[in-house]
């Protein structure tokens, strides 16, 4: 495991703080945050899919590629020294958000929790590709958080991935798939206090 850094689970836990904002508005819960080399934020962004731009404060929206990761980087625009900066997502990032983190050259990416469908590993061999070897990943660094990230993602996996995604989250979160299964939990309303068993 990497070394983590002071701020880092306080950057983590405010991406997730982030992603329970964007359901309110209609949008997924998912959220990040960015940092500079001293831990300064940067910015900070959230899933707004289904929300309307707001250009006074640079916040993309109403596009299918509103992501949280995204709305940092249109927030920030043309970024320097990326490569001393910190990105913190409560979900790791997608196929599209994976890859403009590389090509902006971002130094550190940690996610609270695993999207085993919709996540760039599936793609992007992190240590392979020019643009991403220099990164460093850290996923999944604090078992709580992670914990938090899934009961947040999980409904809201159901609804929107396809029957072969949902699957996938059976395989790597079966606690939290079959309780949001079990219960017919709808996003933002699972509670998993006792659903892990072990």
């Amino acid at each position: 495991m990497p070394e983590l850094r002071p701020y880092d689970y306080q950057y983590l836990k405010e991406a997730l703080n982030l992603a329970r904002e964007s359901p309110q508005h209609g949008s997924s819960p998912v959220g990040a945050v960015l940092v500079d080399g001293q831990g300064r934020v940067l910015a900070r962004g959230r899933n707004r899919v289904k929300e309307a731009w707001d250009v006074q404060e640079r916040h993309i929206g109403d596009a299918s590629f509103a992501h949280a990761e995204m709305d940092i980087y249109f927030q920030l625009g043309r970024l320097e020294n990326a490569e001393e900066y910190t990105l913190y997502t409560s979900l790791e990032p997608c196929l599209m958000c994976g890859g403009a983190s590389g090509m902006v050259g971002v130094g550190r990416i940690l996610w609270a929790c695993d999207d085993p469908w919709g996540g760039s590993g599936r793609l992007i061999r992190w240590n392979e590709h020019p643009a991403f070897e220099k990164i460093e990943v850290i996923p999944r660094p604090f078992e709580d958080l992670e914990r938090e990230a899934v009961e947040l993602f999980a409904p809201e996996a159901r609804r929107a991935y396809p029957e072969e995604g949902w699957a996938a989250w059976h395989e790597r979160y079966p606690y939290a798939a079959e309780y949001v299964d079990r219960e017919d939990v709808q996003p933002l309303q699972i509670q998993l206090k006792d659903a892990q068993g072990a």
